[in-house]
């Protein structure tokens, strides 16, 4: 059996692992041949009675999903090994309405979108439980005095309940988009071309239906070669990466010693057994840039060509789950952080003694309206 590379578990977490892993891959494709056998019957272009069988199908298959992902890269698509071992469960007669009127694309897109929406599902739990984390902490320390920096130079004093609003505002943000776009991912179908031409008169009304059957949304046209439907949640991953990287530097800056206005769970030396490296700042910042750079791939490469692209859309598949594991593993690592945090606020205090009434009630209202944002989100 072909083994598939594993990813490193300080760029991934178990659950958005689990998503993108073989075994999902194609228990989507199924999910999506399935659904579209039954809106094919109740649209009168294929037999109930072979939809019927096509979908008991797909939800018995027992096939090795490793091998047939593996053997993508030997027939150009993970479509024709899956769909025999699907037809061999079938009568003669149903076996011939299988993907009927469909092209690769149609079905391995359509995944993509189930697959996005798992991975931001799972985006959204995390975020949502680091904002109220953050929350909690803006509220306790929104007067609490500290240095501000500029160009890593003391500055001004300022209120570290201030620098965590900061830290919170863009997470309220992207726990916007996340939402918003896992409500909006689209459903493919299209046939060879992407004009629907095997289907007929019928083929608009069958993606919506399709769609409804999926939990996706019907797009106003097949969408083959315009990737922005990828993009999309592709960006949400990213925003809430960037953030994450931010979130962690701040933190491995702040624990330095000689600062240490925070600390956090301490990794380890090999030579050095006193030294606290922040280790879990250093994942997040670590995985937001692994993040942020699989998505440069992407927009970086090839336009999709005419109706069908050559190399552009092969690079989804190695970029996409890069994305979303990467965005996982920086939240995962924050969380981390967050869950060991210590606010040495006297340390903060003795560096910023002559902060002022009216700095300080300006930062305790703008962490306020940060704070009411999020009551809105979580």
């Amino acid at each position: 059996m072909t083994v598939l590379p594993t990813f490193d578990p300080g760029f991934s977490t178990p659950d958005m692992t689990e998503v993108f892993d073989p075994d999902h891959r194609v228990k989507a494709l199924l999910a999506f041949e399935a659904a579209l056998a039954t809106a094919q019957a109740e649209a009168g272009l294929i037999p109930v009675a072979a939809a019927s069988e096509i979908a008991r199908a797909c939800a018995a298959f027992t096939g090795d999903s490793a091998s047939l992902v593996a053997s993508t890269w030997e027939n150009g698509t993970p479509l024709t090994s899956l769909l025999v071992g699907v037809k061999e469960h079938l009568t003669e007669e149903s076996a011939r309405w299988v993907h009927h009127g469909a092209t690769t694309q149609d079905a391995v897109d359509t995944a993509a979108m189930l697959q996005a929406k798992a991975g931001l599902a799972i985006l959204d739990r995390r975020v949502s439980t680091v904002a109220g984390r953050l929350a909690e902490l803006a509220d306790v320390h929104r007067t609490t005095p500290m240095m501000a920096r500029t160009f890593l130079q003391a500055a001004r004093p300022t209120t570290f309940g201030m620098r965590v609003a900061q830290w919170l505002e863009p997470l309220v943000r992207a726990l916007v988009d996340l939402r918003k776009v896992a409500g909006s991912l689209p459903v493919q179908l299209g046939g060879p071309v992407g004009n629907l031409g095997s289907m007929g008169t019928a083929g608009p009304g069958l993606v919506a239906a399709l769609a409804t059957k999926l939990g996706l949304v019907a797009p106003l046209i097949p969408w083959h070669s315009e990737r922005s439907h990828v993009v999309a949640p592709m960006g949400a991953a990213e925003a809430v990466a960037v953030a994450m990287g931010k979130i962690g530097t701040d933190l491995a800056l702040l624990a330095q010693s000689d600062i240490a206005e925070v600390s956090m769970r301490a990794g380890g030396s090999s030579s050095m057994s006193d030294k606290r490296n922040p280790i879990d700042a250093v994942r997040a910042v670590a995985a937001s840039a692994a993040c942020l750079t699989a998505a440069a791939g992407l927009r970086t490469g090839r336009t999709h060509e005419l109706e069908r692209g050559i190399g552009g859309w092969h690079l989804e598949w190695w970029a996409v789950p890069l994305v979303f594991q990467a965005a996982a593993a920086s939240v995962d690592a924050i969380e981390t952080a967050l869950g060991s945090l210590e606010v040495d606020t006297e340390q903060m205090k003795s560096r910023a003694a002559e902060i002022d009434d009216a700095t300080l009630s300006v930062a305790a209202e703008l962490v306020a309206n940060v704070l009411a944002a999020a009551r809105e989100i979580l």
